[in-house]
Order: C-alpha cells, then sequence, then structure tokens
C-alpha cells in the first residue's frame, strides 16, 4: 500500500494556528517542466455524491442501531437496490472520478455492530458493473489516535474512478500515493478523516490528486458527543484549511501535482475565518461553480442538500468542487433527484443530498 511516507498514519495534530501559504502557488515545477498531452491537461468530470447510505435506513431501529438516533430521512434498503441506483446517478452523469460520503460508519465503542462492507460492498460491485473502479481506501491499520480503537476506510468516504481513463496505479502495476487525514478539532466519536488518491491518466500517463471530503455537520453552540461546545463553522474552516495546506504545500508526494478538493462541506456559508469557502479561498483555491460559464451552469436553483423533501428545496450549496483559482471549467451541473411536485422520498430519492458535477481543466503532471 503506497501511503504517503510524511503522514507517520496521517494524523494531523497541528496546533490551532495555520501558517500562511507562500504567495505564489502556481503550477508545479513538474508540470511546468512536462511535455506533450499532459502538459496541456486534460478535462476531467469530478463529481461528488454525499448517498445518505447508513443516514437514510429504512426503519427507525437500523437507525438507532447504525447511527444511534433515527434518520431524519428514511429510504429504501441500500442493498436492496439503492447503492444499484446510486451507481445509475453517477454512470448518468458521465463522471470521471466521483468522491462519495456516507458509505458507512466506523464501529465504535456506543456502536460496535456497525459494518462499513454492508454498504461498500453493493456500490462498489454496481460501479464495476458500470465501468469504475474503487480508488483504495482500506486503512484498517489506522487507530483512532484519542481512544485506540480501529478504523477502516475513513468513515465511509469512498472514491471511483472510470476504470478506461484512470488508475490508481503506475504504468509498471505499483500503488500510486493515498493516505488519510486525521482533523482534531472535529467531533467524531468514530473519527473526522478525509482521504486523497493519486490517479494516472492512461493516454497521458498524467497525475492528479482527487481529496474526498466530509467536513462536520454541527451548527454553532451544539455539543458533540465528546461534550465540546464550539464555533463549528470555525472548526469547518480550520479543517478545510489544514487539508488544503497538508496536500498543496507540506506533502511532498502531492504538492507538485494537481490537487483536487470535493465534498461535503455541510456549510453554505462564505464567512472569513468561519467557512470552507473563505478557507479554500486563504490557499488559492475556487469554487468550480463561480469558475464556469454562467450558461454552462445548469440546476444552480436547487439547494445541494434536499434533506428528504418533496419537491426539492431551492437555494444554498453545501456540496462543492474546489479547483486551483484560475483553472479553466468547462461547465457545473447539480443533478436533481427527482422534478417531482409530490410524491414520498422513498419512491423518488436514493439520497438526501443531489449530486454535483463539474467538468475541469486538470493540468496534470507526470
Amino acid at each position: 500500500m503506497a501511503r504517503s511516507s510524511t503522514s507517520t498514519a496521517g494524523v494531523l495534530l497541528a496546533a490551532a494556528a495555520c501558517a500562511a501559504l507562500p504567495a505564489a502557488l502556481g503550477a508545479p515545477a513538474s508540470a511546468r517542466a512536462a511535455t506533450g498531452p499532459a502538459a496541456r491537461g486534460i478535462d476531467v468530470r469530478i463529481a461528488t455524491y454525499n448517498t445518505c447510505g447508513h443516514g437514510c435506513l429504512p426503519t427507525t431501529q437500523e437507525c438507532v442501531d447504525t447511527i444511534g438516533r433515527d434518520c431524519a430521512t428514511k429510504l429504501e434498503p441500500w442493498a436492496g437496490g439503492r447503492a444499484a441506483k446510486v451507481a445509475d446517478d453517477i454512470a448518468r452523469a458521465r463522471a470521471g472520478v466521483v468522491v462519495t460520503q456516507e458509505i458507512g460508519n466506523n464501529p465504535t465503542p456506543a456502536q460496535p455492530g456497525v459494518d462499513v462492507e454492508s454498504f461498500r460492498a453493493p456500490l462498489t460491485e454496481a460501479m464495476k458493473a458500470r465501468g469504475y473502479a474503487e480508488a483504495p481506501a482500506d486503512y484498517a491499520g489506522t487507530r483512532h489516535p484519542q481512544h485506540g480503537y480501529p478504523l477502516k476506510s475513513g468513515a465511509g468516504r469512498f472514491t471511483y474512478y472510470d476504470a478506461r481513463r484512470f488508475s490508481h496505479l503506475d504504468a509498471a502495476g505499483r500503488e500510486l500515493p493515498r493516505d488519510l487525514l486525521w482533523l482534531p478539532d472535529s467531533t467524531e466519536i468514530y473519527g473526522k478523516t478525509m482521504t486523497w488518491n493519486t490517479l494516472r491518466d492512461r493516454r497521458t500517463g498524467g497525475r492528479f490528486v482527487v481529496v474526498n471530503m466530509h467536513l462536520e455537520f454541527r451548527k454553532n453552540g451544539a455539543t458533540d458527543p465528546n461534550g465540546w461546545t464550539k464555533n463549528w463553522d470555525e472548526v469547518r474552516y480550520a479543517d478545510a484549511r489544514r487539508t488544503a495546506e497538508h496536500l498543496t504545500r507540506d506533502n511532498p508526494a502531492t504538492r507538485d501535482l494537481p490537487v483536487v478538493f470535493a465534498g461535503d462541506m455541510n456549510s453554505s456559508s462564505r464567512a472569513e475565518g468561519a467557512s470552507a469557502y473563505d478557507a479554500f479561498a486563504d490557499t488559492g483555491y475556487q469554487d468550480a461553480r463561480e469558475l464556469a460559464p454562467e450558461p454552462r451552469r445548469s440546476g444552480t436553483e436547487y439547494a445541494s442538500f434536499n434533506g428528504g423533501k418533496i419537491p426539492l428545496p431551492l437555494g444554498d450549496k453545501i456540496d462543492y468542487v474546489f479547483v486551483k483559482a484560475g483553472t479553466t471549467v468547462r461547465r457545473w451541473t447539480l443533478v436533481p433527484q427527482t422534478e417531482a411536485a409530490a410524491g414520498t422520498p422513498w419512491d423518488l430519492l436514493r439520497s438526501d443530498h443531489n449530486l454535483v458535477h463539474t467538468t475541469v481543466r486538470v493540468g496534470v503532471a507526470r
């Protein structure tokens, strides 16, 4: 397994202060030196999809057993057909790479019977049937840094890619670098982490990094299972900035490669010092939606979190793709789960989020 040599189990337990990035974070030297197709870059459709796999279960008892509380939205059984419908959504969007969230939790002392595989396996099987491969996400040797119990899979974040175009292996068949990052200020008892994978474009040999993110969901004033009451907007900022700085500045395995950050940021805020949006802006990244030409943005009227409501709510976005400022973005699309004006979530929805995808020009480096 090609874990990053700088991670030491991928733990980011840095102090709260975030050092400023150097002002010049332009194209890396290796990208500038590349020639041929890789130097010109490739178009990649990158999607993010919070599937609510373990958070939208059919019965109250299943919800309590899995997440410790009832589910706000109840949908059909995951392995009984919903996972395959999620895979259909991704294939219809023709995503080149998709980051997914909430594909199962890690077992914890409070929920020891939770099984990540019961969520991962049905989706991975369905994705393989549609031409996708699962980027490695097995972190079974990782343990919670405070509590010591074992963890696997970054708590339900799995990344899939079009196996015809990309690979997580180099040309010699060796696994490309990947890792899991700990985010110390976030609350989850099972461990809040981010995962990243290096992918290779089969045609050009160029490489790029995709980061799968799922930030803290609590609102300010809420108290988490650890007994912490924090300004959770500031936590989201700190966690997003730590992740961006680690991968674009500090980590030798990724800092000379193009990096794309995607996932559920759990906030639409743009507040200075208190939002993921501002954290990425402070590290030289932009929301891909803002970079896409206005005529090539679709679904912009919908909220990305639909909350299991019919008709789907309109408004704010909490699911993002962030790319380096100035990146060429061809298109941005939010795919509504349904356009029905009435009906039941069970019949109409696959998730309490809508899939978001964007086609970006990635300046891959060899």
